[in-house]
């Protein structure tokens, strides 16, 4: 509890000191310990002692209530109360509970209902200037915030640090532009790579086992359907593959046959100087069939013509080859 003036009741600070009355004891401020008399506790002798003290030292003893009567400054208090309080008595005489409370609540929409001072527009300018002033000089620099933040984690300021070395950048700008592709690139991978995972709640599931194991499951069945679709699209280019090249083989042959009609050497024949059909267009392979097919007819009309090949139909042949002896041995 903060000490206090007995008489005054006045807080005690440096410019008002505490001082003690030699007769009762009590402490009192300057200001209020301000008689002398002869105290008998002290030999008689001539002391600083209070009002109370004062009168009862020189007149003698005084009646009960005035040695009891209230500090100077709760009589003031008082005093000021019923000062505020003598007109709404006045006003109030001679009239009901009712009316006294219909009466104070008409003082009080009195009170707040009174116009209050409008500022002017010079002053209303002015405080807008001078709240524009305090926010300017209020924010500080992003220097001075990084400054009081390594102050207060005990480290260097940036300010007082030397600049780290950088190395130039050597890189040509189409080196830079690769570079920021392929980051470009990579990151979209990972994207897309986090989106394949599944939606975020399954990490937040309470039974996270179960989902763990159906991600699990269903990675499983994909990495096997995969798996499965590159088997048969191997074994289908497998397949064209040994069809291309027996239809290769066998247009090389009917070449080098043909070569060998022609009195040429078959083993000069070579496969790049035909133009092969390609099955990818079909635009091209109606031309090749037809090229196809007159070579395979120049081919039998030039084996009809010396009869090197026996003919495709064997059957009829042999019969006709016994007639022609016999016509020629019988002249």
């Amino acid at each position: 509890m903060e000490s206090r003036c007995y008489g005054c009741a006045a807080k005690f600070t440096l410019f008002k000191k505490e001082y003690g009355c030699k007769n009762c004891g009590r402490a009192f401020c300057n200001s209020c310990l301000s008689f002398s008399a002869l105290v008998p506790r002290a030999g008689n002798t001539q002391q600083k002692v209070c009002k109370q003290c004062h009168t009862v030292l020189t007149r003698g003893s005084s009646d009960h209530a005035s040695k009891w009567s209230p500090p100077q400054n709760c009589k003031k208090l008082v005093a000021a109360l019923e000062a505020k309080q003598k007109p709404s008595t006045s006003q109030s005489r001679g009239l009901t509970q009712q009316d006294q409370v219909i009466a104070e609540r008409l003082a009080r929409l009195r009170q707040e209902n009174k116009p209050k001072s409008v500022p002017s527009q010079a002053e209303i300018e002015a405080r807008l200037a001078a709240l524009k002033n305090e926010l300017q000089g209020s924010i500080p620099s992003t220097q001075e915030m990084e400054n009081r933040l390594a102050a207060l984690q005990g480290r260097v300021p940036p300010s007082h640090m030397k600049p780290a070395y950088q190395a130039p950048d050597t890189r040509t700008q189409a080196q830079q532009t690769q570079d920021l592709l392929t980051q470009l690139a990579a990151e979209v991978a990972i994207d897309e790579s986090w989106e394949q995972r599944g939606p975020a709640s399954l990490q937040n599931d309470l039974n996270q086992g179960r989902a763990r194991t159906q991600h699990t499951n269903s990675q499983g069945q994909a990495s096997q359907s995969l798996q499965e679709e590159k088997s048969r699209l191997l074994a289908e280019a497998a397949v064209e593959l040994r069809e291309e090249n027996t239809r290769q083989e066998r247009i090389l042959d009917l070449a080098k046959r043909l070569a060998v009609l022609q009195g040429q050497d078959p083993n000069k024949v070579i496969l790049q100087a035909y133009h092969l059909p390609d099955s990818d267009k079909d635009e091209d392979e109606e031309k090749a069939i037809q090229r196809v097919m007159q070579q395979l007819t120049k081919e039998a009309a030039l084996d009809e013509a010396s009869g090197f090949n026996i003919p495709v139909v064997p059957a009829p042949r042999p019969q006709v080859q016994p007639c022609r002896t016999e016509t020629k041995g019988g002249p």
